[in-house]
């Protein structure tokens, strides 16, 4: 993990490629759970909890208890529960093809609002990289919605991008008062903490508890919240905590078109979705925008040495 402080670039694609691989159980959980998003929710980062616990009790990691961390972990923890929220309430009022388009603004949202709180100012270059990256996940996911959009959907998905890039600039924000698996460890319990709550009373008044149990028995699911819980709650946000405190906030933001082409590719090796033109241009684009403002930013970065030199 404690690679990404040395390589930032190669910690933002590992944790991307990550993301984009969640996508695979998710959609397995979501038909396994029969569309119980708070019961999911719940599911995923209490096995995140109970592996974080088995870690540091064996002393593979440490972390302070979420008492301890103090006020810079609020807005972190505010942020990400919104985020989850909103997106939640989105997908389900939106057509989930066109619902990764609108967040696919996050990484233009985080760059834009890191000007005035981080006073970092992106070249114009970078910006059309940006948007380059944008075009090719709108272009990926141009074919047409599974549902009917709704205005209610698409603000609920623009207020979760927005939420988003605010927990983004939190963790940057903040990143240096806590460590990355303290970070990971108070979201998994700001997440576990209002979702398995709500799905416990859900299945309480519908008379069917025993369904929060019942899906435990299954090896599928066992595995998917496995990987859930460890390759992408618990490894792949660390990653992406320790990126965000180490790049540009520009720079980090772009490579997240790489998940978007990561769920791509899962998608049609294993499930078998179709896999086209404007797919392979749309994934060139998304691509072609990560290279082009980690190149600008990098030529940045030689510039400012010469000149100090």
């Amino acid at each position: 993990m404690y690679f990404a402080r040395k390589n930032p670039i190669l910690g933002a694609v590992v944790y991307n490629i990550l993301f984009g691989l969640a996508y695979l159980p998710l959609k397995v959980l979501t038909e396994r759970l029969a569309g119980d998003a708070s019961l999911l929710i719940a599911l995923r980062f209490g096995t995140c909890l109970l592996i974080l616990e088995i870690f540091k009790g064996l002393g593979l990691i440490q972390f302070r208890r979420f008492r301890a961390l103090g006020q810079a972990v609020l807005p972190i923890c505010l942020f990400q529960l919104l985020n989850g929220g909103f997106e939640t309430l989105g997908i389900q009022f939106y057509p989930s093809g066109k619902a990764s388009v609108i967040l696919a603004l996050i990484p233009l949202i985080s760059t834009l609002l890191a000007v005035p709180v981080f006073r970092e100012k992106p070249s114009r270059g970078q910006l059309a990289f940006i948007l380059t990256s944008f075009c090719g996940v709108v272009l990926v996911n141009s074919g047409g919605g599974d549902g009917q959009a709704t205005v209610f959907g698409f603000l609920m998905l623009l207020l979760a991008a927005t939420m988003s890039s605010m927990l983004n600039l939190s963790i940057r924000r903040y990143g240096q008062e806590l460590s990355p698996m303290e970070v990971t460890y108070a979201m998994a319990c700001a997440m576990f903490g209002v979702y398995a709550p709500v799905a416990l009373t859900h299945h309480a008044v519908s008379g069917a508890l025993r369904q929060i149990i019942l899906p435990l028995g299954d090896p599928l699911v066992i595995a998917c919240l496995l990987f859930l819980a460890v390759g992408s709650s618990l490894y792949a946000t660390a990653l992406r905590n320790i990126v965000l405190t180490r790049m540009p906030m520009a720079a980090a933001s772009s490579f997240s078109g790489i998940s978007t082409v990561t769920a791509i590719v899962v998608g049609v090796i294993v499930l078998g979705e179709p896999f086209g033109p404007r797919e392979i241009f749309g994934s060139f684009l998304v691509l072609l925008g990560v290279w082009g403002v980690n190149t600008l930013a990098h030529r940045s970065r030689l510039r400012l040495v010469r000149h100090i030199r």
